[in-house]
This record gives C-alpha cells, sequence and structure tokens, in this order.
C-alpha cells in the first residue's frame, strides 16, 4: 500500500482522537492565512508518527514499503526519500563513507552542502578546478583524465564528490570517471540535484548511478514538479556502501518529525515520473526547448554541447546579459535563474509549459530588434587554489575576528569569501590568505582564525 492511500483510508475510517502533535490536529486549527496559503487538504496530511503509520528513521511499514518501490523504479541498492533537500543527501553521504582526517576530492565549484559536509566529518578536502570557457564564463563538465592524474598523485584520497550535471547543466564523464574511481577504490559520490529527469527521459547521459557511480542526489523539486524540498538518495547495486550506515547518518542531521505532507509529494512525484504521461511530459519538454532554439536569429546563441536540453543557457551577441534580464524583468516580467557576466541562465522544468517557452522567446527576439550592442567589459578572474592550513571543520571551531583585508596577509581565512559571478571561492575556512587572493577581494574587510 501507498503512503498516500494509507492516510486515505485512514480518514475514510473516520480518523482518530489524536492527542499528538503537531498541533494543528489535521487541520482543526488553523489561522486564515495559513488556510488560503496551503490550503485544508494539506495540512490534514501533515501528519506524526501515529500507530500504523510508520517512522522516516527507522522504516518497517508502509514508509518501508514506499522506499522499496521507489528503489525498484530507480534500479538501485537502496533509496531514501529527503524532506530536507538534496543537501542532507550529500552531508548523509559524506558522514556515511568518511571520517575524521580523510582525503576527499572535491571541485572548487561544488554546492555549499559538500562544504558543510567537511565540517561535519572533519574530512580533509582535496581541492581542483574544472577546465573553465571563458566563452560563456562557466565551468564545463569533469573529464576523467583530470580525475586519474589526481588520484595517481595521490593514493590515500578516499572519496570524490562532483556536480553533474553542473548547475548551468554541463555534463562530466561520469561514467568513465566511476571506471577511474574503481580501479583505484575511490568512493564516487555524484551530486545529481538538477538530475531529477534522467531515469524517466531521453538525455544525452544516463543516471549517475547507472554509469557506476556509488551514490547519487536528486532534487525532485528543482525539475521534477515536487515541492521544496523534495528530495531522493540512490545506492548503486554495484556499491559496498552499507545502506545503513546511510539511514544512521541521515538520522544525525534530519528532524525527528518530517512532513508526512512532503513525502506523499515525493511518492506522487515519482509515481508521476514514471508513468506513461510522466515521460510523455518530458518528451514534450524536450521538444518545446528544440523548437525554442530553433526560432532564435543568429545573434541570439543557446549553448549546446554535452550538457542537459532543458537548462537553457543562453548569450545574445554584443550585449551585456545584465541589460537584457533587467529588460525581461521590468517589460515581460520574466526572471532568470542566474547570470553571469557573458550569459543567462533560464532553468526548464516539468512545469514550465510551451506559453512560457515561447514568450521568453519572443520577448528575447524583440530585445534583440530593439537593443544596440555595447562593448561588454568582461571580469576576469586567474584562480590559484590556495594552501590550506586548518580544515574546514577545525577552522569552523576556531575564534574568529575582523581584521581589515589589506592587513590579512599570511593569516587564515575564517569565513568564505566568494564573488559573483563566477560563484567560485576565492578563499575558504582553513586556508591561507595570500597576496593574489587579497587583490582579488572586494570587501574591505575579512574574517580570520585567532591563533
Amino acid at each position: 500500500m501507498s503512503l498516500i492511500k494509507k492516510i486515505k483510508d485512514y480518514y475514510k475510517k473516520g480518523g482518530r482522537s489524536l492527542f499528538t502533535t503537531p498541533s494543528h490536529n489535521q487541520g482543526y486549527f488553523l489561522t486564515t492565512a495559513a488556510e488560503k496559503l496551503l490550503g485544508k487538504q494539506f495540512i490534514k496530511y501533515d501528519l506524526s508518527e501515529i500507530d500504523g503509520f510508520d517512522n522516516l528513521r527507522n522504516p518497517q511499514g508502509a514508509i518501508k514499503k514506499l522506499l522499496t518501490n521507489i528503489s525498484n523504479i530507480y534500479d538501485s541498492k537502496a533509496s531514501f526519500i529527503l524532506t530536507n533537500g538534496s543537501t542532507s543527501g550529500i552531508i548523509a553521504s559524506m558522514l556515511a563513507s568518511l571520517k575524521e582526517g580523510d582525503k576527499v576530492l572535491v571541485p572548487r565549484n561544488c554546492h555549499i552542502s559538500v562544504y558543510n559536509g567537511l565540517v561535519l566529518s572533519g574530512a580533509f578536502p582535496v581541492w581542483f578546478l574544472p577546465e573553465y570557457d571563458s566563452e560563456w564564463g562557466i565551468y564545463k563538465g569533469i573529464k576523467a583524465a583530470q580525475i586519474e592524474k589526481v588520484l595517481k598523485e595521490q593514493n590515500d584520497i578516499k572519496a570524490l564528490i562532483i556536480t553533474s550535471p553542473t548547475y548551468e547543466g554541463l555534463f562530466s564523464e561520469t561514467e568513465e570517471i566511476a571506471k577511474v574511481c574503481k580501479r583505484y577504490g575511490v568512493i564516487f559520490i555524484v551530486d545529481e540535484a538538477h538530475g531529477a529527469l534522467y531515469n524517466f527521459g531521453n538525455f544525452k547521459t544516463k543516471p549517475a548511478i547507472q554509469c557506476g557511480a556509488d551514490i547519487s542526489v536528486q532534487s525532485l523539486h528543482k525539475t521534477a514538479g515536487a515541492p521544496n524540498p523534495c528530495a531522493l538518495l540512490h545506492i548503486s547495486k554495484q556499491s559496498s556502501l552499507n545502506p545503513d550506515k546511510v539511514q544512521k547518518a541521515l538520522n544525525l542531521i534530519n528532524t525527528t518529525s518530517p512532513s508526512y505532507a512532503l513525502l506523499c509529494a515525493c511518492e506522487a512525484s515519482v509515481k508521476y515520473l514514471d508513468s506513461k504521461k510522466g515521460r510523455n511530459d518530458i518528451k514534450h519538454l524536450i521538444d518545446d526547448v528544440n523548437e525554442f532554439k530553433k526560432n532564435l536569429p543568429d545573434n541570439i546563441e543557446v549553448y549546446t554541447g554535452f550538457n542537459d536540453a532543458t537548462k537553457l543557457l543562453i548569450k545574445v551577441g554584443g550585449t551585456d546579459p545584465e541589460r537584457i534580464t533587467s529588460i525581461l524583468y521590468k517589460t515581460y516580467g520574466i526572471e532568470e535563474e542566474f547570470s553571469n557576466d557573458k550569459s543567462m541562465l533560464f532553468v526548464c522544468g516539468i512545469g514550465t509549459n510551451k506559453k512560457k517557452i515561447k514568450l521568453l522567446n519572443k520577448a528575447l527576439i524583440s530585445i534583440n530588434k530593439e537593443i544596440k550592442p555595447q562593448k561588454r567589459i568582461h571580469s576576469i578572474f586567474s584562480y590559484v587554489i590556495p594552501e590550506i592550513k586548518f580544515t574546514p571543520r577545525d577552522a569552523y571551531f576556531k575564534k574568529h575576528t575582523i581584521i581589515k583585508t589589506k592587513d590579512s596577509l599570511n593569516r587564515v581565512c575564517a569565513k568564505a569569501v566568494v564573488n559573483y559571478p563566477p560563484g567560485i571561492p576565492i578563499l575558504l575556512p582553513g586556508e591561507i590568505i595570500s597576496k593574489k587572493t587579497i587583490n582579488l577581494i572586494e570587501s574591505k574587510t575579512i574574517e580570520v582564525c585567532m591563533d
């Protein structure tokens, strides 16, 4: 029986007089504002771990059956529902596979959740930079040769974490990287947060665990239509990782009061994606995006390559993206996901209908006709990965103080310094501040560790 059906049957049978949390008591008390915003139906599904409804921390009944069903759909050794987003999945993956002092290989453009996992696990980061695409102002997917080079030089690395697709939709050589990791005995974790559709549509890559990754984490809320912050964690059938360790790690960081409404939303999302309608809708989305690309003038370029078709990375020749996005917002009511000084990102999830895509198409064509190209001044960052003095965990527990940036030479950073664009950290806690990094820092003050 599904969790959704179990809750429906509970109410069909009249329910119970519950003296339990949550205190709204299945909507008997609900503020007017909350009722208008959420609706009574959502609140009715907001139950606690009452008798017969299982427990997410130790699933034995309805939730266990639901997780088994999801695992079968994704062809995994085990799958977990995450009601605290992919962030919780990344951190749990790290806690389950790394201990204090273990080395983990990580690209500098990873999600902040990886840094949080470093603080909690005590692992030691080995940072590297993917190749930079200066034409688009983005970092490319990661190549297997780059990973193998590092693993040859450092044979004590325990795990690798990559983001594929990247925020901008670029894929890494996941299948080839997985083979490299197997040869060197390295645990391979993929932040696949933006890849929740890959199991159900025709994309340029397979899902990460089907490519050989040990663990992948997918955000159902990012592209698959579920509400924030619904996500899934999958362990590959070929992985030696014990699902019990992942469950224990999730129990360390998750609330003891998970939202049953969000659990049901995850169930409904997966059921829809795996249905004939869901698969057709994904196909139609990709078709609509491809049609969008065909109807653009030569001056408007959309990124194409080894990337996710649902991520529209766009640049209008000779025009500053900030200027374009300002017109889109003020004149057409269109807001992009993100822009750098060379391109704009528009995310097309399952809820992005044909009408919306056509609106963007017409708006860009109209702006392109009316706007006069301006000389664009591109900011250029030349990165050198700083030397590490303390692990992120050690830096977190150090006493901190704020000093003038110009006086910070050879001090140890205590708070991340990130310039946008491009969004790659100049400094992370525990790293030594050099003359080169001082020149890149825009802030007049900086937080440093005290000796």
